[in-house]
């Protein structure tokens, strides 16, 4: 087999010989795109220098190392990449490439670059962890081509390589080699508008001479976009240019300083030129391109080309053709009560949209589809169709909703363009016979509407019946459920009973956030003392399930020594075993008890709970365990609630007659029921994870058949799909779940984030932007209090521990991630309102909190000291 693969008329070959970037420049040189001749030296090529480096001492050590330790060893193994020896085959096939490049042009010179098979995919791009070599002569290819090999040694690509699930101990690579282009101007190119992840527009990023300027981010480049659509540039951005790079004249590359950094480096007619040649890539790529490119005697070169790995792909069914006018979607599963920044498996779907359609279809016949929905199930998530809404309601009213639970969602509510994104005719069901139904879903929830005026008019008596059902609910579907009954018949069976419990959950809650809406009116604003004392009514609240369940978990470690959790497997296998503390095992059961339903991520039914596995409560244990008392999350609460019973008293002395009445009706609600919050949460979570064990019976039953390759994987698959599969036993579960998740699949690959609302062509819509000082990061204060730390950036609540005193950033929070707000010195979010999860915990925690940062993801970095706070609502950076 050839150690080379030339191009054009290169043989068929695949990407692990090849790797991808070369494997991209043939599939373009087969469409007759514009790309240098080249060719590449297969990782066959380079195995004999791997297995010479693997046989190294310096290799057994990197092998055995921790990651904190791999530079020093990767260091030393590119040290021997000079004095590798090469083989005969090698030198021969390294000879021959040179013939044929030489043929091209005699005084040609070269641009090596590697092409591992990892690099350039569509999950994972390796940007800039590998060696270019620009401007190579003839006499020093061999030399380029060891660095190249040299830099897959390189520590950035192991890290890389771990943290896209890649085995970092198994190195690959092939180099490939092209002629030179001597350009006049070159860049980058987006296919996808990286800023606002519009679909419809491209950028392009230049400068003169060759491309590395850019790329290497030496100088601030000229920009511009383009309307892919018109084929015309919509914004123009001069950059600063002060520094460019060109090919040397004996090789290799010089810098000249401010070359003509006045001019704009591309013309309309290139800007065009470019933006088609990027259209036809993508085409052929079928995903969203980044590429680099040149002209040069006004030819366009292509020099490489890779699928995007950083932007926000779209379901196919929400979709609008370019051009076309857009629909605005707002992602209702970050913030409306699912508070989940994961896409949600197909069985969860499928249970929340015949949940939805129960009511939104049944009784009003709304639709459930993107373009004439109200809300709508696609890509993994739950969103709400704005273009209709808006035909509802006016951006003003969209943003005062959206703002008790994610303010920043209701700036960019308040700022919507009604103009461009008002869907141009108002949706099928927004007729007067959609009203007839009102009548009758208003008799339907008379016993709720009943409910709630009695919890306000008798809350003890309210309350007493209120506990009666909770326990009662609880103690059903803990207990001895029919787990042989068929999957849709058992969901309908534990659906009955938690329908009636909202009937009495729902109006708990209710009354206790109009008693808690009512404080303001009730105290009136009369000093800042007073309302200061107004404040202290809208925290410290008895029986919130969350708070107590991050107090049972800091309860627990705390019977444990640090040591222990230093194996959490060993420790896991020792509960198990019941061989530890009498005093600890009753705390665990216990807590197994009230919440082994619980757990990070709960929402989802794929999600394992602290009962399916310990190793997810014992991971959140040890990152409360120190030998610092410090903090106690239960002594902060209990001083919270003191606080507000003397807040209580005291405004009882100072009001008149006819405000302490209404006062001490509204504190008595605040006392029985603001802490129910989270019980319509919990008792749903419980629901669900009745659902997920006979779902998991389901699946270990077609595992054992060979159906499927775990029991996990019934998720990833519908109860219409198993009904299916029991009526045709040759039914593909496995190609369904596979065609069911393919999208998913994407999103995890290339989503950290996602975007609060998003159009029809994946342009995010970001809020105005806010005045903030130098050095400075403004928000929402939703828990008051000053505190400084380093910051730790998490985007799940397994990445990485807590240590005391961090300041911890997360896009969003649910009640998984309640354990890490205890070391915590203060929390900031990008989603969140006063009444989002991590708002209400950090209060009762007395944490300082600042929620509704744009982009706060991204412009925090782990270890950055900061100051958080929460009552001016600023983060102010220390360092």
């Amino acid at each position: 087999m050839s150690l080379i693969v030339s191009f054009p008329g290169a043989e068929q070959t695949t990407i692990a010989r090849v790797g991808g970037k070369a494997s991209a420049l043939m599939r373009m040189v087969e469409e007759g795109l514009p790309v240098p001749p080249g060719a590449a030296l297969t990782t066959e090529f380079f195995a004999p220098w791997f297995d010479e480096i693997k046989a190294s001492s310096a290799w057994a050590a990197l092998a055995g190392a921790t990651p904190d330790l791999w530079a020093t060893h990767c260091n030393e193994l590119k040290e021997l990449c000079p004095d590798l020896p090469m083989t005969a085959t090698q030198r021969q096939a390294l000879d021959d490439l040179r013939t044929k490049l030489a043929a091209l042009d005699d005084d040609a010179l070269f641009a090596v670059r590697s092409s591992s098979p990892e690099e350039d995919l569509a999950s994972a791009s390796f940007a800039g962890g590998y060696e270019t070599r620009l401007g190579v002569r003839p006499a020093d290819l061999e030399d380029a081509v060891r660095r190249c090999f040299a830099s897959s040694l390189d520590e950035r690509v192991f890290v890389y390589k771990k943290q896209q699930g890649f085995d970092h101990l198994a190195p690959r690579i092939a180099v490939i080699v092209q002629r030179q282009i001597d350009s006049a101007v070159a860049g980058v190119a987006f296919s996808v508008n990286p800023l606002t992840n519009d679909y419809d527009e491209g950028v392009i990023e230049a400068n003169w001479g060759q491309g590395e300027s850019v790329v290497a981010g030496l100088t601030t480049p000229d920009q511009f976009v383009v309307d892919k659509v018109t084929r015309k540039p919509i914004e123009k951005h001069l950059g600063a240019k002060h520094a460019s790079i060109w090919l040397g004249d004996d090789g290799g590359t010089i810098e000249k300083k401010d070359h003509r950094s006045a001019e704009f480096t591309l013309s309309d007619a290139q800007i065009c030129e470019l933006n088609d040649v990027m259209c036809r890539i993508e085409e052929l790529f079928e995903e969203p391109v980044d590429i680099e490119w040149a002209f040069a005697r006004d030819q366009l070169y292509v020099l490489q080309a890779r699928p995007m790995t950083t932007y926000v792909p779209l379901a196919p069914e929400m979709l609008t053709e370019p051009g076309e006018r857009r629909r605005l979607y707002a992602d209702a599963a970050l913030s409306k009560g699912m508070t989940t920044n994961a896409p949600i498996s197909p069985m969860e779907l499928e249970w929340e949209k015949e949940f939805v359609s129960m009511f939104l279809v049944k009784h009003f016949r709304i639709d459930t589809t993107p373009e004439d929905g109200l809300v709508f199930f696609a890509g993994g998530r739950l969103y709400m169709n704005i273009s209709n809404i808006l035909w509802l309601a006016s951006p003003a009213r969209l943003s005062k909703g959206c703002e008790p639970n994610d303010a920043l969602m209701g700036e960019i509510m308040g700022a919507i363009d009604v103009q461009r994104y008002r869907a141009p005719s108002r949706p099928p069901w927004m007729r007067f016979r959609t009203l007839l139904p009102v009548p009758k879903v208003l008799w339907m929830l008379r016993g709720s509407l009943w409910n709630t005026l009695w919890t306000i008019l008798a809350p003890e008596r309210a309350f007493r019946t209120y506990k009666k059902k909770v326990d009662a609910y609880e103690e059903q579907l803990t207990g001895d459920l029919d787990y042989s009954l068929p999957l849709a018949e058992f969901r309908r069976t534990c659906a009955a009973p938690m329908k009636q419990l909202f009937g009495v959950t729902f109006p708990a809650f209710g009354a206790a956030f109009f008693a808690q809406s009512s404080i303001d009116r009730v105290v009136g604003r009369k000093s800042a003392e007073m309302q200061a004392l107004a404040q202290k009514l809208k925290m410290g609240f008895e029986g919130d399930v969350v708070i107590e369940m991050g107090i049972a978990l800091y309860r627990m470690a705390e019977l444990l020594n640090p040591s222990d959790f230093e194996d959490l497997d060993r420790l896991a296998e020792r509960i198990e075993r019941r061989e530890m503390p009498a005093e600890f095992l009753s705390a665990w059961d216990e807590f197994l008890a009230t919440y082994g339903w619980r757990g990070p991520l709960e929402m989802d039914q794929a999600s394992p709970r602290y009962a399916d596995d310990p190793r997810l409560a014992l991971r959140q244990m040890s990152f409360m365990a120190t030998d610092d008392a410090g903090f106690d999350p239960e002594a902060a609460h209990r001083r919270h609630v003191e606080e507000r019973r003397q807040a209580y008293e005291e405004l009882m002395v100072r009001l008149g007659f006819v405000r302490r009445a209404r006062l001490r009706r509204i504190h008595r609600i605040i006392d029985l029921f603001a802490g129910t919050r989270d019980t319509p949460k919990h008792q749903l979570v419980l629901f669900n994870y009745a659902l997920r064990k006979r779902a998991l019976i389901e699946g270990e039953r077609l595992m054992r058949e060979g159906r499927l390759d775990a029991a996990d994987d019934v998720f990833e698959l519908t109860i219409r799909d198993l009904e299916a599969a029991d009526l045709e036993p040759a039914l593909d579960l496995r190609g369904i779940r596979e065609e069911r998740t393919r999208f998913t699949r994407r999103l995890k690959a290339l989503v950290t984030e996602f975007p609060q609302v998003i159009d029809s062509r994946g342009r995010i819509l970001r809020p105005p932007a806010r005045e903030e000082r130098p050095g400075e990061m403004s928000g929402l204060g939703v828990s008051p209090g000053v505190a400084r730390g380093p910051v730790k950036v998490l985007r799940d609540p397994h990445e990485k521990p807590v240590n005391k005193g961090d300041v911890l950033v997360a896009y969003t929070t649910d009640p998984g991630w309640t354990p890490l707000f205890v070391n915590a010195a203060a929390i900031v979010l990008e989603v969140g309102g006063m009444l989002q999860h991590g708002a209400v915990v950090a209060r009762e925690y007395g944490k300082p909190c600042v929620v509704s940062i744009d982009r706060v993801m991204s412009k925090a970095q782990d270890g950055q000291m900061v100051e958080v706070d929460g009552t001016a609502g600023v983060i102010r950076l220390l360092q």
